[in-house]
């Protein structure tokens, strides 16, 4: 009788174990899947982001592609230094960033709307709208990852609060592309007002620091080329304007007169006389 007792529990037990065994290798296959996946689709999932924020505020870098922005306007066209995304030398998003001052860094005379705008105006500035005229000289912005710019503004009586911009800097001998010779296009939010307007935008110029053969000099005439477009594509305004390449700068963040957040980690550096 106790070997027949004992016979019987050996052979219950035997399925239970199994199965014990087997539900183990179970979660231990779950559990390999779930971490092995993890990898591949989470780690340097490529992709591009872009920004479409609004005028007016400070971003720094060389965003790579697309009209990149210090005013967040982030527009995300196919140009670019470097190639990133939302623009800038290397991305959306965002852009070169741009040293510059309360002056707009455009070139002269301060910041300064127009005083009859058209319906569709360019400029130039950094931190603000500078009108500019044919000739006027604006000063080149040597960016951290060795691209140039020049800053471009924009404004529009009639676009509402957002506008597509399509903009480029040509050769206005030809009326070509300079190289890369791909315009930058993208969305624009417009600072309210009699005349809406956005700042801060990144114009590409040709040539890096280790390719000086194909930066342009100074003193080069260059055009610059705006066009606001419909939502189907279609060309509303055009706007151009002439200006000459002024002196090399280096770049660097605006400065703040704010005592209490200048100079502070990741913010702008304090003004000085």
């Amino acid at each position: 009788m106790r070997s027949f007792l004992r016979a019987l529990t050996r052979w219950q037990a035997t399925p239970v174990l199994t199965l014990a065994l087997l539900c183990l290798h179970c979660g231990s296959s779950v559990e390999a899947d779930v971490m092995g996946g993890g990898g591949s689709t989470g780690e340097g999932g490529g992709g591009s982001s872009t920004s479409e924020g609004s005028a007016g505020s400070t971003s720094t870098g060389e965003g790579g592609g697309g009209a990149g922005s210090s005013n967040g306007s982030g527009a995300g066209g196919s140009t670019g230094e470097g190639g990133g995304s939302s623009a800038g030398e290397g991305g959306s998003s965002t852009g070169e960033g741009g040293g510059g001052s309360s002056t707009g860094a455009g070139g002269g005379g301060g910041c300064r709307l127009p005083d009859d705008p058209a319906v569709f105006e360019i400029g130039t500035g950094e931190t603000c709208f500078e009108s500019i005229e044919d000739g006027a000289t604006l000063p080149v912005m040597a960016g951290p990852q060795g691209g140039y710019h020049l800053w471009f503004a924009v404004g529009c009586t009639d676009c509402g609060a957002r506008v597509r911009v399509r903009y480029s800097v040509k050769d206005p001998a030809t009326g070509d592309l300079f190289p890369p010779g791909v315009p930058q296009e993208g969305m624009v939010e417009l600072l309210p007002g009699e005349f809406p307007h956005a700042f801060g935008l990144i114009a590409f110029l040709p040539g890096r620091q280790w390719q000086p053969e194909a930066v342009l000099e100074e003193g080069t005439h260059v055009l610059l080329a705006a066009e606001a477009r419909n939502d189907d594509g279609s060309t509303k305004h055009t706007a151009q304007v002439e200006v000459v390449l002024g002196a090399t700068v280096a770049w660097g963040l605006p400065c703040s007169d704010d005592p209490a957040t200048c100079d502070a980690p990741g913010g702008a550096p304090c003004c000085t006389d």
